[in-house]
């Protein structure tokens, strides 16, 4: 298979995981699906050409990014439903081992997911098994086993200034990095946020915060909109926390905003110590989420938006 012919793949696959070209390009930023539909065309008339340039790096980066793709991913051969029978058996194995472990998560921080604003989520594949369960009207009490001591600091930040609980378990490949970890986390945390927040009848929707940590101040603006954006403005002072690589948290957020459906302002407005930078960070996100989710008792149950819905839309 040429590189014209795998990208006209991976594009396919992509249009059919987003319902529709048209779908795609909006998820993926382009204001006409027009563009991607000519693309797709070209690829297909280039097909057979063995020197064919394929779709340039730019707008890889953009498709992957849009639809919650690691870095790389159109760039390699897909077979679905391999794919979902590797994810199943890797599913039915996690369930297996740690099935007494994981029927107790839940219940450990009080969660009913028959009541209130509650979700559990599980996302099983070959290099991650996760389950996260969040209560949105809950104390912020969390409990984290992730594997990654300074990403569980800053996810009890969150928990601790949103008033969100928060219950993350996580077994995935640290013997090859912690990319993977932290990016499957940030998409199960969105999924488990979009689950919990169920229609939004009633909410604010907006929220921000701006968070000091002595010399570092950092600005968080949320919008639960239904449509994933991420704005993220944050030049590290170093590239590693301890053993942690701070180009993951780009990861993180890019995963929960594309799976949690939100949009997302981010910026360092000041800092010179990469942990003050980081904390700031994930206080303010944990300040403005718990502003966004609140309900508005003027609202009167209503749905904050002249559309009538906030689901995607």
């Amino acid at each position: 298979m040429n590189k014209t012919q795998l990208h006209l793949n991976n594009l396919k696959l992509l249009a059919k995981e987003a319902g529709s070209m048209v779908e795609l390009a909006r998820r993926c930023g382009y204001d006409n699906s027009a563009s991607l539909s000519q693309i797709k065309r070209r690829l297909e008339q280039q097909s057979e050409d063995e020197n064919g340039r394929g779709i340039r790096p730019s707008l890889l980066a953009k498709l992957e990014a849009g639809m919650g793709k690691r870095k790389g991913w159109m760039n390699r051969e897909h077979d679905p439903e391999a794919e979902q029978r590797r994810k199943e058996v890797a599913a039915a194995r996690a369930a297996a081992a740690g099935q007494a472990e994981g029927a107790a998560s839940a219940p450990a921080l009080g969660f009913d997911s028959a009541e209130g604003r509650t979700a559990v989520v599980s996302r099983n594949t070959c290099e991650t098994q996760i389950t996260v369960a969040v209560n949105l009207d809950g104390t912020g009490k969390s409990r984290f086993d992730t594997g990654v001591p300074f990403l569980e600091h800053m996810l009890d930040q969150v928990a601790r200034h949103s008033l969100i609980d928060i219950d993350i378990t996580c077994k995935g490949d640290l013997h090859i990095d912690d990319h993977h970890t932290v990016e499957d986390i940030g998409i199960t945390f969105g999924q488990a946020l979009k689950q919990a927040l169920g229609g939004k009848a009633g909410i604010r929707r907006y929220g921000h915060a701006y968070v000091p940590l002595d010399e570092a101040l950092s600005r968080v603006v949320i919008d639960l909109s239904g449509r994933p954006g991420l704005v993220y403005n944050i030049e590290f002072t170093r590239a590693l926390i301890g053993r942690f690589d701070v180009d993951l948290f780009g990861e993180f957020f890019t995963g929960l905003v594309n799976h949690g459906m939100m949009t997302l302002h981010i910026d360092n407005l000041s800092g010179k110590n990469a942990h003050h930078q980081a904390e700031t960070v994930f206080k303010a996100f944990g300040r403005a989420l718990r502003a966004a989710v609140e309900f508005d008792p003027r609202m009167g149950g209503r749905i904050p938006s002249t559309k009538g819905m906030l689901i995607e839309a």
